[in-house]
């Protein structure tokens, strides 16, 4: 596995990153093969952000935690991730019991922009609005299913993806009740 440790602002490294290695470790388990892990440290108004992403057997995994001690932030993401993987296990498992034509395929592999700051942009006036953050990831044709299963992997309210069926590019976003939508274009 290839752990990276990324700590923004001048912050203690060394006991920060043991704790973390120690803390994704215990991750390993619920694997085959777990190929990469990256953790990052913000500070923001005193308070400690962690995110947590994981890479392995195909699937991407993600956690954000906020708190005022930054290793007890780490101890609550390891936490999250492994509710998602043993969730996520589970539902593979039940899926194998249940006849039907099931596709199952890897995750959508989310790879967060650089999220620094660009010198070069303009300046932005009061009542415009500004974007401060930018992802790409790759893309690849599949099921609204398998998208509203990614989307749960990643904890988010919505998901892009590319519809195998019409190849049109579509928004999955979770509703108020519970349910699902899709956003799709008319061609």
């Amino acid at each position: 596995m290839q752990l990276t440790v990324r700590i923004r602002s001048g912050m203690p490294q060394d006991t920060f990153r043991e704790h973390a290695e120690k803390k994704v470790k215990k991750l390993e388990r619920y694997f085959h093969h777990l190929d990469s892990a990256h953790v990052e440290l913000a500070l923001e108004r005193g308070i400690h952000i962690v995110e947590l992403n994981l890479e392995g057997d195909g699937v991407f995994l993600r956690s954000e935690e906020h708190c005022n001690d930054m290793f007890t932030a780490v101890d609550n993401a390891v936490d999250t991730l492994e509710r998602q993987v043993v969730r996520f296990k589970n539902k593979k498992r039940d899926k194998r019991h249940h006849p039907g034509p099931v596709k199952e395929t890897a995750a959508a592999r989310a790879v967060p922009a650089d999220e620094a700051e660009h010198p070069g942009e303009e300046a932005v006036e009061p009542n415009e609005l500004r974007i401060t953050r930018r992802k790409s990831f790759p893309m690849k044709p599949m099921s609204a299913q398998e998208a509203a299963r990614q989307m749960e992997l990643v904890d988010h309210t919505f998901f892009l993806f590319q519809n195998e069926e019409t190849g049109d590019v579509g928004v999955l976003y979770k509703r108020r009740g519970g349910d699902y939508g899709i956003i799709e274009p008319e061609t």
